[in-house]
C-alpha cells in the first residue's frame, strides 16, 4: 500500500471520534474519492495533485453538533484549511445593515457549498445525512413553497 497516502489519511481522520468514523485510513488511501456515512456523521474525501506536483488529500467531516471541518493534508505533514459554511453571523441593530449581512452570509455559504461539492467532498444536494441536508438548506437561504 502507498505509505504516504496512508500517513495523510491517518492524520486527516485523527480528529474524528473513533466511534463515529466508519472508514479506515487504508480505505481512504485506496479510493480517489469517497463518502462515508455513520451515526449522522459524513466524511468526504478526494485525492489530488497541486501545481508543484505534491499529492494531497482533501478531507471534510461534518456532524450537526461539532459542525463542518475541512482541510488539505500533504504527506510531509503540512495542512491547509478549506473554507466551510458559516453557522451564523453577528446581527446588526440596524435592520438594513442586518438584511445586507444576511444576504452576504447566504450568498457566501452558497459559494462555499458549491466549492466543497466541486472538490468532491460533498455528495449531491439531498444525498447527505438528513441533518446536514437541513443545515445546508437553512445556511443557504432555502425556501419552502406554501401558503
Amino acid at each position: 500500500m502507498n505509505e504516504p497516502r496512508i500517513a495523510c489519511a491517518t492524520a486527516a481522520l485523527a480528529p474524528i471520534p473513533e466511534d463515529y468514523c466508519a472508514v479506515t485510513a487504508s480505505e481512504v488511501a485506496a479510493q480517489e474519492n469517497g463518502h462515508s456515512f455513520h451515526r449522522a456523521l459524513h466524511i468526504g474525501w478526494a485525492w489530488g495533485v497541486d501545481e508543484s506536483g505534491r499529492e494531497y488529500l482533501d478531507l471534510l467531516w461534518e456532524h450537526r453538533h461539532p459542525g463542518t471541518h475541512a482541510d488539505r493534508y500533504f504527506a510531509d505533514g503540512t495542512t491547509e484549511g478549506i473554507a466551510v459554511p458559516f453557522r451564523g453571523y453577528p446581527m446588526a441593530e440596524d435592520p438594513a445593515e442586518n438584511a445586507e449581512r444576511e444576504r452576504w452570509y447566504l450568498a457566501e455559504n452558497r459559494r462555499i457549498y458549491a466549492d466543497l461539492r466541486g472538490r468532491g467532498l460533498l455528495p449531491d444536494a439531498g444525498a447527505n445525512v438528513p441533518s446536514q441536508d437541513i443545515n445546508e438548506f437553512l445556511q443557504t437561504g432555502g425556501q419552502v413553497d406554501g401558503d
